[in-house]
């Protein structure tokens, strides 16, 4: 019979197919006061190795530059697929067992390390057996009942698949899937192999135990960003070519407290992205973003010199301009 994980996964991705709708709103983490089970098995599964990857492809382009002996090579080859099988027949059979303990392990630390007693992952081990960890569960007739009480009581389970790449680093993504509603949520980390599970715990602790911020909202919802023209991407122009082009989409250029508020706002949360070292066209002049708060701004006194990039903004009918602060009074 398949592995207990493997039976949850598939009851998780039918859950998702039947409730993606209803879950697809909601936070990973909420409940926001209830702690959440975790079944302890983590099956860890080894993805392809990256640095054997790319120093195979070094041998082989060595050996069609005619800098390798191909009887040399080949010798060498067999020497490192049998040091690889016997490494997978020793090692790699315990390494699951090692990073799922040891992740569990980072887990209890963090949380002794705020001094909390009610962590968000709780690792249930009740009736579980150390046999059954990283071991196929049996699920014939007789154990069928006792299978899935143990699953009835579960609220997460969690996989991780790993990637050696140069040298002692290791790529491991963690993945926690909700047996509810078949939600997920994806933790990536690089680190060297000692200290792997150390650094995807500290991440996955975070996202748990973690101060949960309200969501940003956007200042400027009554205001539409539009980007430069096609033709003026990554181009300075001039102050009356981009006055033209926004006025031709019923726009405007903005003013410094509408750029500065975008610029905070940022582009993932209904601002503008201002790129370092650039020079803006606003309504009173040209905005700087290399200066100080106080010295953003300065005066355009030459309006046909291609010397800015440049937004534009459209107002919702009856809004007005913000004025500009005044920590970014024009310079003369």
């Amino acid at each position: 019979m398949p592995p207990l994980h493997s039976w949850l996964l598939r009851a998780a991705a039918a859950a998702l197919a039947l409730q993606c709708a209803l879950a697809g709103a909601a936070d990973f983490r909420d409940p926001v006061d209830q702690p959440f089970v975790v079944w302890p098995n983590i099956p860890v599964v080894r993805a392809s190795d990256l640095g054997d990857y790319d120093g195979d492809r070094k041998v082989f382009a060595d050996l069609h530059a005619g800098k390798g002996d191909p009887a040399t090579v080949l010798a060498a080859l067999q020497a490192v697929d049998t040091l690889q099988a016997h490494h997978e027949r020793t090692a790699l059979a315990q390494l699951g067992r090692t990073l799922n303990t040891q992740l569990i392990g980072e887990l209890d630390r963090q949380a002794r390390r705020i001094n909390t007693r009610a962590p968000k992952l709780r690792f249930e081990f009740a009736g579980i057996t150390p046999e059954e960890l990283q071991r196929a569960s049996a699920a014939d007739a007789k154990a069928l009942d006792a299978l899935k009480a143990k699953a009835g009581q579960v609220a997460l389970v969690a996989y991780v698949t790993y990637t050696r790449l140069e040298g002692a680093l290791v790529q491991a993504t963690a993945t926690l899937v909700k047996l509810g509603s078949g939600a997920s949520q994806s933790f990536t980390v690089t680190a060297p192999a000692p200290t792997l599970a150390d650094v995807l715990a500290r991440d996955i602790f975070d996202y748990f135990q973690g101060t949960r911020f309200p969501q940003h909202r956007n200042p400027q919802a009554a205001w539409e960003w539009l980007m430069a023209a096609p033709g003026h991407a990554d181009q300075l122009v001039s102050r009356d070519t981009a006055q033209r082009y926004c006025q031709s989409q019923d726009a405007a250029l903005p003013t410094a407290a509408e750029l500065e508020t975008a610029e905070a706002s940022g582009f993932y949360g209904g601002g503008v992205a201002l790129r370092s070292g650039g020079v803006y066209h606003i309504q009173s002049g040209l905005y700087d973003t290399t200066q100080a708060l106080a010295d953003k701004v300065r005066a355009n006194h030459i309006a046909t010199v291609p010397n800015g990039y440049y937004y534009c903004i459209r107002r919702q009918a009856g809004a007005t301009a913000a004025a500009t602060p005044k920590t970014a009074k024009a310079r003369r």
